[in-house]
C-alpha cells in the first residue's frame, strides 16, 4: 500500500475557506483531510492544496499538440482533465482521427473525456471534409 500525507493551506471550495491542514493519500486516492492547529501554521512557507481544474470545453487540436503533450502543459497550470470536442480532427481525418485522439489520451494519467464531434462537416460548403455519422455509436 502506497500512502503519504502532505501539510499546507487547504482550499475548501465548498465552504469558501482556507485552513491549515493535512491531506492523507492512500493508493492514489485522498482518504482524509484533517484540520491542524494554527500553532503549526506558517502561511509564508506553506503550499496551497486545492482541487484540480477541469476544462469543460476544449479543442485540443487547436493547441497543435496531441493529447499526451497537451496534458503535460495543462497539468502544470492546475488542469487535471478536459471535456474535449474533437470536431477539428474529425473534419480532417474522420473517425480514425477521433480514435487516435482517444487512444493517445489514454497514454497519460490525465482525464480526457471526448464527446461526439460537434460539427462534421463544419459547414455545407466544405467538400474536402470528412463525414461522421451513425457509426459513432461503435466507439
Amino acid at each position: 500500500m502506497n500512502s503519504f500525507k502532505i501539510h499546507g493551506n487547504v482550499v475548501d471550495i465548498f465552504n469558501k475557506e482556507i485552513f491549515y491542514g493535512e491531506v492523507h493519500v492512500t493508493d492514489g486516492k485522498i482518504t482524509a483531510i484533517n484540520r491542524l492547529p494554527h500553532k503549526n501554521h506558517h502561511p509564508e512557507t506553506e503550499h496551497f492544496i486545492l482541487p484540480g481544474f477541469i476544462d469543460s470545453h476544449v479543442h485540443i487540436e487547436s493547441s497543435m499538440l496531441v493529447p499526451s503533450e497537451f496534458a503535460k502543459l495543462a497539468v502544470v497550470h492546475g488542469t487535471v482533465g478536459t471535456i474535449s470536442d474533437p470536431h477539428e480532427i474529425a473534419n480532417v481525418c474522420g473517425m480514425d482521427g477521433v480514435k487516435f485522439m482517444i487512444a493517445n489520451g489514454k497514454t497519460v494519467p490525465f482525464k480526457f473525456h471526448f464527446g461526439a464531434p460537434s460539427c462534421v462537416p463544419a459547414t455545407q460548403l466544405r467538400v474536402q471534409s470528412a463525414v461522421v455519422g451513425s457509426h459513432l455509436r461503435h466507439l
